[in-house]
């Protein structure tokens, strides 16, 4: 598989059919064998359908109010809701309600062939940087039969959907700092933006580090002569990035691209969301709350996002010693959650059932998580040397900003819950959203295993070649004289 006897696209592309199809299989064979208890009513891997998520809206209203719902949408960015909205056509088209569970099989379908392109993504990214076929495939593997992945992929919330865009993103940025070539700065900001579509990743203060990025990137740029095409259509890019907070701002006067951020920032400094008090509410922000209302897109989410946001910058303000502690004391709370297995953060009976889960979950968790991760940067930095392993630190910083900005809301997730405030601001996800992260952690780990067990054992025949051909000059040369 050094990709040389045949097109390089096919390999990935067999890549992603392969796993595709193999998910499909075991979900299809799993529906047959469990046991009643073991599927929840009768066809859902979790507990949770795409109706019922509180990022999502309700078919039945979105059904009713039609494509303005996803600009009423407030509660989360609406990407996933666009598509469930046209997972239900088949029947609405037809003058049918929509159906609950024909959006769910739709929904599992979707992320069947996302699961896939994430693991062919995976096999592009290892391929790109060990030039081996059989050690993409690896890697490629390696992430597929990850529980987390897996479980992640039979979750009908946005998180897969993001994951997606979001590792794309991570690639585009990769390949334009290895390569200088402005042609991938477009497709990093395309993927940023279904990403920012998908999950609320997008803040104010990311918009301001995207346009310093990009004004970076243009200086990085060879031939920047010939890159003026590429930059305008990243200005583009950038202006349908604000598109969504701006959004926000003039409807709900908010920045945060989703309306538990009041939630968030309150539970971030540990301010008890009772204990602010009632403002008085602008009057466009009720009135637009009130054009729409679905499951958790409601008029008393919205006010409650304006009224505790204020509190938060305000206490901010007023208490920044206090705001660091509250800060810091969350990551108390984030921390221990993100090292838990991300498979356990749902029953999925599927996924328990796998002969490697138990194993895999040890390893890939707690403190044993962290060590393979240093010892994979160790690994890196033996086979570069110091100097090396600088040159690659100075080259990919931009990939360090973006990758902490992806986690930045992973290590700051713990908020109150809605109606359950007395339970302090305990409720994270951080040991779902920490799979945002691993995509790059894995082909890490693949490409230092490579450096220490294939690149050494390559440069050693090289070596072994060279001085083989040193000894045969040699000798001819003692001929010709």
């Amino acid at each position: 598989m050094t990709g040389r006897s045949f097109p390089r696209f096919l390999a990935p592309l067999l890549v992603f059919a392969g796993s595709s199809l193999g998910l499909y299989l075991l979900q299809t064979w799993f529906r047959g064998a469990a046991a009643a208890e073991q599927l929840y009513e009768g066809y859902r891997f979790q507990a949770w359908s795409s109706n019922w998520m509180m990022q999502t809206l309700g078919i039945d209203e979105m059904n009713s109010f039609g494509l303005k719902s996803l600009w009423y949408d407030h509660i989360y960015p609406p990407g996933l809701d666009a598509i469930r909205y046209l997972l239900m056509q088949p029947e609405t088209s037809n003058g049918l309600p929509p159906d609950q569970v024909a959006v769910d099989m739709r929904l599992y379908v979707v992320y069947l062939l996302i699961y896939g392109i994430l693991n062919a993504l995976v096999f592009i990214w290892v391929r790109d940087l060990t030039k081996s076929g059989w050690w993409a495939l690896g890697g490629a593997a390696l992430w597929a039969i990850y529980p987390g992945h897996l479980m992640m992929s039979m979750l009908l919330e946005p998180s897969e959907l993001s994951l997606l865009m979001v590792s794309l993103m991570y690639f585009f940025l990769y390949r334009f700092l290895k390569t200088r070539r402005a042609g991938y700065v477009p497709l990093f900001l395309l993927a940023l933006f279904a990403a920012s579509m998908s999950r609320s990743f997008i803040q104010i203060y990311v918009l301001v580090i995207i346009i310093v990025a990009v004004v970076s990137f243009w200086f990085m740029t060879k031939d920047r002569a010939k890159a003026w095409p590429w930059q305008i259509v990243n200005v583009l890019l950038i202006a349908v990035i604000f598109i969504h907070p701006v959004k926000q701002f003039v409807m709900y006067d908010t920045w945060s691209t989703t309306s538990y951020g009041g939630y968030h920032r309150v539970g971030m400094l540990f301010l008890y969301p009772t204990s602010v008090p009632e403002p008085e509410y602008p009057q466009k922000i009720v009135d637009n709350a009130l054009a729409f209302s679905s499951h958790y897109n409601t008029q008393e989410t919205i006010k409650d996002n304006y009224r505790l946001e204020a509190a938060a910058n305000t206490f901010i303000k007023e208490h920044p010693y206090e705001a660091v502690r509250g800060l810091v004391k969350s990551l108390t709370i984030t921390i221990p959650e993100a090292f838990r297995p991300t498979a356990g953060y749902a029953q999925n009976f599927l996924v328990e059932g796998l002969p490697w889960t138990t194993p895999y979950n040890w390893l890939f968790s707690s403190w044993r998580y962290l060590l393979l991760i240093a010892a994979a940067a160790a690994l890196i930095i033996r086979a570069r040397g110091r100097h090396g392993s600088w040159e690659l630190c100075k080259r990919y910083a931009w990939f360090a900003v973006f990758y902490a900005l992806i986690a930045i809301p992973v290590l700051w997730s713990n908020r109150y819950y809605p109606d359950r405030e007395a339970e302090g601001p305990i409720w994270t996800d951080a040991m779902r959203q920490k799979i945002f992260l691993e995509v790059p952690i894995y082909v890490l780990l693949t490409y230092a295993l490579w450096l220490t067990f294939a690149a050494s054992g390559l440069s050693i025949r090289r070596s072994k070649d060279n001085r083989s051909n040193d000894a045969s000059d040699a000798n001819q040369l003692q001929g010709g004289n």
